[in-house]
C-alpha cells in the first residue's frame, strides 16, 4: 500500500515540475531598466505637453473639440460623431485636418 501511494505522489511532483517549466518562471534581474523617467525627462515632457495644449487652443472650435475629445477623453471617431452630431468620416477628417495645422 504504502509503495502505491509514494508512486502517486512521485507522479504528481513531476506534473507540477512540467508546469513550473511550462510557465517559464525566472527570477528577475537588477538589469531591467525602469519605466520611471529621469527629471530632465520629465522636464522635456511638461514642456512638450505645454506646447501640444497651447497649439490645440489655437486650433478653430470645431478641430479643438474633435482634438480634445480624441486625445484627452480617448473617444473613439464613431463615439465623437455620435456626441456631436455629425459622422464618423467628418470627425476623422476634422482630425486629420487639426493635425495637419498642428
Amino acid at each position: 500500500m504504502s509503495v502505491w501511494l509514494c508512486q502517486i505522489a512521485k507522479h504528481i511532483w513531476y506534473q507540477e515540475l512540467e508546469k513550473k517549466k511550462k510557465y517559464n518562471m525566472q527570477m528577475l534581474h537588477d538589469d531591467i531598466q525602469s519605466f520611471n523617467r529621469s527629471p530632465e525627462e520629465n522636464v522635456i515632457f511638461a514642456s512638450e505637453k505645454m506646447e501640444l495644449f497651447k497649439a490645440i487652443h489655437l486650433l478653430a472650435e470645431p478641430m479643438r473639440e474633435v482634438v480634445y475629445m480624441r486625445l484627452s477623453g480617448e473617444f473613439s471617431f464613431a463615439e465623437i460623431a455620435a456626441i456631436l452630431g455629425k459622422n464618423e468620416n467628418w470627425a476623422r477628417v476634422t482630425f486629420y485636418r487639426a493635425k495637419k495645422n498642428y
